[in-house]
């Protein structure tokens, strides 16, 4: 059996502001210890469970977070970008018995949760499709569902594990932290956060069966909402594509692997300069 795990970094115990979160910054080099540490905790339990292989995509930041050294040999570990499916990098080359969410948070339109925003905050004011904004984690577990494969656990701050539960409440969760707002938090001791996230894979793993897979509509309207206006003005050039607002493109497509596409060449394609105006 294959298992796969995707990680971020701000649902991770005891981060709680921007500064963790870079390489530049105060305590970075403690959050990717923390990061690596959790991954590892789901990993065990999985490979305890009788999984042989585990996938995890490292899905923060510059996708080099995760101390590589540190993981197990059943391991193996996506890395960097730019890349097609993000933060589910990897799981188009199954099969895998199950998916696993590490350090997830509250996407960009929420009024709680830590350091909330969707895939990528300079870029993206919110994504939505069929109307409905969603989360990183709503839009990697449909691509799970794309590929046939269950979301079993995830973990985070506690008001986005009321999120995951509005999901799917089959889902397993441990909650690593309660927030004060967007940067503050009372947080696990890592080193506890690691053995609720290990038990916590462990009970899902073995009630799999029980949990539901996610449904997935017919297509998919996707709308991307820019943080920068001359993000729509160039998208609009194309004919395929729809300008809903001063901000906002839109386009219908039909899988949920052709959604994640669209994110992400929207990530990674941004002016970074407005034009000279005579």
């Amino acid at each position: 059996m294959r298992a796969y795990i995707s990680a971020d970094i701000e649902g991770v115990a005891g981060i709680t502001n921007s500064p963790q979160l870079t390489p530049t910054g105060w305590e970075f080099q403690s959050a990717r210890k923390w990061m690596t540490g959790e991954v590892v905790a789901a990993a065990e339990a999985l490979h305890e469970a009788g999984v042989e292989e585990v996938v995890v995509a490292d899905g923060h930041g510059t996708g080099q977070n995760i101390l590589i050294d540190e993981v197990p040999d059943y391991m193996r570990v996506v890395r960097s970008w730019p890349r097609p499916l993000l933060q589910m990098q990897g799981v188009e080359d199954g099969p895998y018995e199950v998916v696993v969410f590490i350090g997830h948070h509250t996407s960009s339109l929420s009024p709680e949760g830590l350091l909330s925003h969707t895939y990528h905050g300079g870029c993206y004011r919110d994504i939505r499709i069929n109307g409905e904004s969603n989360s990183e984690t709503g839009f990697n577990a449909m691509l799970a569902a794309h590929f046939g494969i269950k979301t079993i656990f995830s973990s985070g701050d506690e008001s986005y594990i009321d999120h995951v539960k509005d999901l799917n409440s089959d889902i397993e969760t441990v909650v690593t932290k309660k927030t004060y707002g967007l940067a503050a938090i009372n947080t696990l001791k890592p080193a506890v956060a690691r053995k609720l996230i290990k038990d916590g894979v462990a009970r899902a793993f073995a009630g799999r069966d029980a949990i539901s897979l996610m449904s997935l509509p017919s297509e998919f309207r996707v709308e991307l909402e820019f943080k920068n206006r001359i993000q729509a003005d160039m998208w609009n050039y194309l004919p395929w594509v729809e300008r809903t607002g001063a901000a906002s493109i839109g386009a219908t497509l039909q899988t949920m692997e052709q959604v994640m596409k669209f994110i992400s060449f929207g990530m990674f394609y941004q002016p970074k300069d407005r034009p000279q105006l005579a």
